[in-house]
Formats: structure tokens, sequence, C-alpha cells
């Protein structure tokens, strides 16, 4: 089971002269680099939309439009509305793609009548700070959300979140940003992080080639 340490381990053997062992001089900044190249590493695996899974539950307020984003979330991939806390799956809750469409009457074609006044959540529409609701909830309504997840700060002890094949480009990244010196271009940086991390995430994204997706129609068309 791969821990911080591990990682630390990883660095020296980029760098031998760092100090990464228990006690010693270079612990600190080793994990304040790891921790920097894990929060890269998730942004690169969120935008490239891989690592999902994690979920969270969330809650609507009586007549209140919309809920805060879920914290530490930085991708959305489903909601699901729940009979009740931490129950079973009532139905999905379909995402709005047109900007600010979760409000009746704004010319949607699959806005239905149904999404006017108050009721259970039926669709939702997010621009990453707030999940606005349609209809307009009339009571407290609990909502799986599944999505990608930061990861807790690396600790020394504490267990690595990822595939084993994450921690050699983690460790690289990190080793290399605490040799970055005074005057180095900071876009030094950007070509490194692509350097390191190209392949894993190409190997994380491609996991699973089993065939398409299946098709789904969530639009209707009336004459």
């Amino acid at each position: 089971m791969a821990t911080g340490q591990s990682l630390l381990d990883l660095m020296e053997l980029c760098n031998q002269e760092l100090q990464l062992q228990s006690t010693e001089t270079d612990v600190t900044r080793g994990l304040l680099a790891l921790n920097a190249a894990q929060d890269y590493f998730e942004t690169l695996a969120a935008v490239r939309k891989i690592k999902g899974g994690q979920t969270t539950e969330i809650t609507t307020a009586n007549n209140t439009e919309t809920t805060a984003f879920p914290t530490g979330f930085l991708r959305i991939d489903a909601l699901q509305l729940l009979d009740g806390t931490g129950g079973s799956v009532k139905a999905d809750i379909w995402r709005v793609q047109r900007t600010g469409g979760h409000a009746a009457g704004r010319g949607v074609p699959w806005v239905f009548t149904t999404y006017s006044g108050t009721g259970a959540p039926q669709a939702y529409w997010t621009q990453g700070s707030n999940i606005y609701w349609a209809p307009k909830p009339n009571g407290t309504y609990y909502v799986r959300v599944y999505g990608f997840q930061r990861a807790s700060d690396i600790t020394v002890g504490g267990t690595f979140a990822y595939d084993d094949a994450v921690m050699l480009p983690l460790a690289t990244f990190a080793t290399r940003i605490l040799a970055i010196g005074v005057g180095d271009p900071i876009t030094d940086v950007g070509a490194l992080a692509n350097e390191t991390f190209k392949a894993v995430l190409d190997a994380l994204e491609e996991f699973n080639r089993d065939g398409g997706n299946d098709l789904r129609y969530e639009h209707s068309h009336t004459e």
C-alpha cells in the first residue's frame, strides 16, 4: 500500500541530494511539492474526464432555487434523486446544457410544463458555484452526486489515493518543482507537466474500451 513516504522515497531516487526520510530537513518542502503536483494532476484528470466515481449527497431547501456545488468536486458526471437520506435512487436528474435553461419559459424544447411551479427536482444547470434546480424545490430532497472529487492532501503516513502508475510521474514533477531556480521561466512547469503526466493520463483515460455509449433521447419536438 503506497503512502506519502513512498512518494518521498521516489523523489529521493530522482534527486539523491534531497533529505526526505523521517525527521530530515526536506520533508516539509517535499510534501508541499507533492501536494502541488497532485493538485495539478487532478486538474488534468478532471478535464480529461477520467478517475471519476466518487459520490456525495446534497440536499435542496424549500422554495430555494439553488444548492451549493459540492465541496471538492472538480467535475459532475451525474445527479440522481433519492427517496431519502442515504436511500435508493428514484430517478435521474437531467442536465440542462443551455445557460440558465432550467427556468420554465426560456424556450428550451424539452422544458415541459411540469417544470413550472415547484416540486421534486427533475433537471439542473450549474456554473460550478451553485446547482440550479427545475422545478424549484418545494421541500427537502436528497440528491446523489457522481463525479470527480479532489483527494485529501498527501501526508507522510497517509495512503496515496491514486493508482501506483501515477506515483512516478507525480514524484518526478514534485522533484522538478523543487529544482526550479530563481529566474527560471514559469512556462517550464507547464512543459514539465505535459512531459510527466501525458502517458499515465492517456492510459487512465482508455481503461475501458468495451464499446460506444447507447443512444439516449432527451428532447421531444412537436409541430
